[in-house]
């Protein structure tokens, strides 16, 4: 049996331990499984992390089909419509950063929306299988896996602990953060690249072992994989880790001589050269393409989406062991919108992070990670700070990044995400120095003082992961029914590429059309739609596009919403619905009998078109403006 040393250069000796203490229980308990080999302990946590992903969306199935994460709404349909567009726009010959396939006539800049298209082609195959529906719901369960699996890989080689690696991936992988996005963010819940980023920029800043040019290969890499899943994510994993760098530099600035700066500069060049080549065409097509977007759509100077002074003492309805009084303070922490606070840790993690801190303040990797928690908690508390959902006048550091080009669209509350990795590191280095203390050995066989110090920590450990534990199942919900108009081949009836008005349009949440196109294997382009566009006078809305007149949109934005306040339906209402029929090239409407607000809407369009057909669970228009002067030539007669 031998146990790891410390060193500063990252390597980790053996010294053999005396055989009297190899027969000992407690060596037994604490190197059970410190002693696997870290390649057969790795398999040894997937198989954990697998099974505890399987309680997330219990009774929901891996790859389900007949039912979705979240529902079968808003974010959850938009992003189930992105996996099917990507594939489906390269097989067809389309630009896969634009499409007019919804709010058409203007289309919609996906280079500027979370499109997630490296994701999309991923999953591409299974796609073409069992349909985006499936290919959504596994992305969404093998999300907790895998990223905690690429955590406990990156801290077990930074690392000398098993014990450490496996806590690691547990408190990233299954942190609040993920499990908040898990709601229905499949391109922020699939977070197993920042850990392995921020190891490649260690491997060329820090160790600097191995063929530089590779390791920048692989930066360049594991980069731009990010940026096609999450642009967001990618930017604010460089920010941390430029901040890291920076306080490594200024504290060892004696200790960087010619041969280091050289390694840098040879990773450093090949990974910007490859970044660049491949990521230019979709940010050029991002900022300067057709539909360009250049204001933030919630990270504005007022927006909720940043973390209270108190989130990570306060717990919300998401964790397990949540008293009312306290949930309803932490509900309020990012608005209305609760899956974006995911800076909770719980009074006893804390302590335990303290404890860490103070026994081992000694150890040079303690401080730097316990500043980087620091740093990214700091960060994700936007540009002013806000104690008990009070803000306060009082300019926190993202103050000044969000006024630099681009940075402004970063919603600050998830830098959480990166908070969580440095805890799951400060973590294991914790765990490492209890199990190098734990098997040395003692003078005597009953150590009143170790059996005092491990019942403690066991106590806080446990008090810890009883906070941390989040509230179990996420929600799942049943997919809409389709009419068989859109399942079966009656939708040919539509010209291939045809323009279709769909009532209830997608208005959020509302996103039936959206489903029904998807089913319809994009046959045919719709008004309205799920995505962050630009509006005529330049602004940024995740609404339908305002198409012309901009009177019948909002009628048809009222009545699909449900509102309560509708325009009244007269005869210039009417006119104006016959206009936007031909100013849009509307070739066909379809409507939902059963849909809120449906006779409403049938009885403006059969003022405009006539009576409609009843076809496979629709009631149909074909032939819209055909159909729009001919009612109206009857009408005059």
């Amino acid at each position: 049996m031998t146990v790891a040393a410390d060193r500063p250069d990252g390597e980790v000796p053996t010294v053999a331990l005396p055989p009297r203490f190899r027969r000992r229980p407690r060596a037994v308990l604490a190197g059970a499984l410190e002693d696997v080999s870290p390649r057969r302990f790795l398999w040894i946590a997937l198989g954990l992390f697998i099974l505890l992903s399987l309680v997330i969306y219990w009774p929901q199935w891996p790859g389900a089909t007949h039912s979705i994460v979240g529902c079968p709404c808003g974010d959850s349909m938009q992003e189930v419509w992105f996996l099917k567009w990507t594939p489906w726009a390269i097989a067809h010959g389309h630009n896969p950063l634009f499409t007019r396939w919804m709010d058409f006539p203007t289309g919609a800049n996906l280079a500027a929306n979370t499109s997630m298209p490296a994701l999309a082609l991923l999953m591409a195959p299974w796609t073409f299988l069992f349909g985006p529906v499936s290919s959504y719901n596994i992305l969404m369960w093998a999300s907790y896996p895998v990223s905690a699996i690429a955590c406990s890989y990156v801290v077990r080689r930074l690392t000398s602990s098993n014990l450490g690696s496996l806590a690691a991936g547990l408190l990233y992988g299954f942190s609040p953060y993920v499990l908040g996005q898990g709601y229905g963010h499949a391109f922020l819940t699939f977070v197993p690249l920042p850990p392995l980023i921020l190891y490649a920029l260690y491997r060329i800043g820090v160790h600097q072992e191995g063929e530089a040019r590779r390791w920048g290969v692989a930066l360049a890499g594991l980069l731009l994989l990010q940026f096609f899943i999450s642009e967001e994510i990618a930017v604010m994993t460089l920010i941390v880790a430029g901040l890291g760098a920076l306080g490594l530099v200024l504290a060892n600035r004696r200790a960087l001589d010619r041969e280091r700066w050289t390694y840098l500069r040879r990773a450093g060049v090949v990974a910007l050269a490859l970044v660049a080549l491949v990521g230019a065409y979709p940010v050029a097509f991002q900022l300067f393409g057709p539909q360009a977007v250049h204001q933030a759509a919630h990270a504005t100077t007022n927006s909720a989406f940043k973390l209270d002074l108190l989130v990570s003492v306060v717990p919300d309805h998401l964790q397990l062991i949540a008293p009312s009084f306290l949930a309803r303070l932490a509900n309020q922490f990012t608005g209305t919108d609760i899956i974006e606070s995911g800076g909770y840790l719980g009074v006893a993690l804390l302590v335990a992070l303290g404890v860490i801190v103070w026994r081992r303040r000694g150890d040079r990797r303690i401080r730097f990670v316990a500043v980087m928690v620091v740093v990214c908690g700091i960060l994700s508390m936007g540009r002013w700070l806000t104690v008990a959902n009070h803000t306060l006048r009082i300019a926190m550091p993202w103050f000044l990044f969000a006024r630099l080009p681009l940075l402004g669209t970063i919603l600050a509350s998830r830098f959480a995400l990166l908070s969580s990795f440095f805890v799951a590191l400060l973590v294991a280095l914790g765990v490492e120095a209890w199990v190098t203390w734990a098997r040395e050995p003692s003078a005597s066989r009953h150590d009143r003082r170790r059996l005092r110090a491990n019942v403690a920590l066991g106590l806080l450990s446990v008090s810890a992961v009883a906070l941390y534990l989040p509230a179990v199942p996420i929600t799942t919900a049943p997919l809409p029914s389709v009419p068989a108009f859109f399942t079966s081949r009656d939708d040919l009836a539509i010209p291939a590429g045809g323009v279709v008005l769909l009532f209830p349009m997608t208005v959020t949440p509302e996103a039936t059309a959206m489903y029904w196109q998807i089913r319809s294997d994009f046959r045919w382009r719709m008004i309205g739609g799920e995505a962050i566009i630009r509006t005529p006078k330049g602004h940024t809305t995740g609404r339908p596009a305002d198409t012309r007149p901009t009177s019948v949109t909002q009628y048809l934005e009222n009545l699909s919403g449900a509102a309560t306040r509708r325009p009244v339906v007269n005869a210039r209402l009417v006119s104006r619905m016959r206009q936007f029929l031909f100013l849009n090239d509307v070739a066909a409407v379809v409507l939902d009998p059963s849909a809120p607000n449906a006779p409403l809407a049938l009885s403006l369009f059969s003022d405009v078109m006539g009576p409609p057909v009843s076809e496979g669970g629709v009631d149909l228009w074909l032939h819209a403006q055909t159909l729009a002067r001919r009612h109206t030539g009857e009408g005059l007669n």
